[in-house]
């Protein structure tokens, strides 16, 4: 049985539920809205009590006014679930999910990754879809290392001695860091940030003593400068398009998906660390 949820699982129906009551309650209220400023209105008709109503175009106004009204609020209920949905991602970078981490080792139920410390190598590798539920209900009752990775597939598994570490990397904004090994470059997942930043405290102290410390921090105009250039670009795009539809989903993908990466950016600047071996130029 499984004993503790990954926060996301848990609010995500929930995000769903206020984005549709979202669209409901846009439509309605735009509909109402909009017939109550047509004099021409079916609404305004039937609170005149006009003797005379043509049918067909009251109909055909009825119609259009719902027609823009839907897909209005399918723009506001998107836009609402992509906020919700950032503002929940943002919220679980910082905590620690109890049951998805031990002091040696960092389940990704989401990504289907595992990560462990076992002596003194770094064991990691993904596992398919099928095995989520067991591998998550026997790490979460305590099993074994040799049982966790018995349940992976073999090919999929990854031991890397740590006195075999040529490189580490890792961006602070990431859930991921990569590890170096014998000029092949693997890619660590975790669950978010901050279990991330939990593995790396232990792993850093395992690594060989000749690799050394580096600390690169972007400036603010740096750090946002891509995400502008492709923020100016979508925006003079929208503005080209005459087809409605098409200009609400270049707009949405400039406004929700490419500002908050923008703001972000700036805000805070990717700051990148880095354990190598400093290179001997002749």
């Amino acid at each position: 049985m499984i004993k503790y949820r990954v926060p996301s699982q848990q609010i995500h129906h929930v995000i769903w539920a206020l984005s549709f009551t979202i669209f409901i309650f846009t439509t309605f209220w735009s509909v109402l809205i909009v017939e109550y400023f047509d004099p021409d209105s079916y609404l305004w008709q039937q609170l005149e009590q006009a003797t005379f109503v043509d049918t067909y175009s009251t109909a055909e106004g009825v119609v259009d006014h719902l027609l823009n009204a839907v897909l209005f609020s399918a723009f506001v209920s998107v836009i609402a679930y992509i906020l919700l949905k950032y503002l929940s991602v943002r919220v679980s970078q910082g905590s620690l999910p109890e049951g998805f981490y031990t002091q040696s080792s960092w389940l990704d139920i989401e990504n289907k990754y595992l990560v462990l410390i076992q002596a003194d190598e770094l064991v990691f590798f993904e596992f398919e879809r099928r095995m989520a539920k067991r591998l998550q209900i026997k790490y979460q009752h305590d099993a074994s290392v040799d049982d966790l990775i018995a349940l992976a597939d073999p090919k999929t598994v990854r031991r890397i001695p740590f006195d075999e570490i040529s490189e580490l990397v890792s961006d602070h904004n990431s859930d991921i860091f990569y590890v170096k090994h014998k000029d092949k470059r693997h890619r660590l997942v975790f669950l978010n940030q901050a279990v991330k930043a939990h593995a790396l405290e232990l792993v850093q102290l395992l690594l060989p003593e000749e690799l050394e410390y580096h600390r690169n921090e972007r400036t603010r105009f740096k750090a946002a400068l891509p995400f502008l250039a492709v923020f100016i670009g979508l925006a003079l795009l929208a503005m080209a398009i005459d087809i409605i539809v098409i200009r609400y989903f270049v707009g949405l993908l400039t406004l929700f998906l490419v500002m908050p990466k923008l703001c972000t950016n700036y805000l805070d600047p990717k700051v990148t660390e880095i354990w190598r071996k400093n290179e001997i130029r002749v």
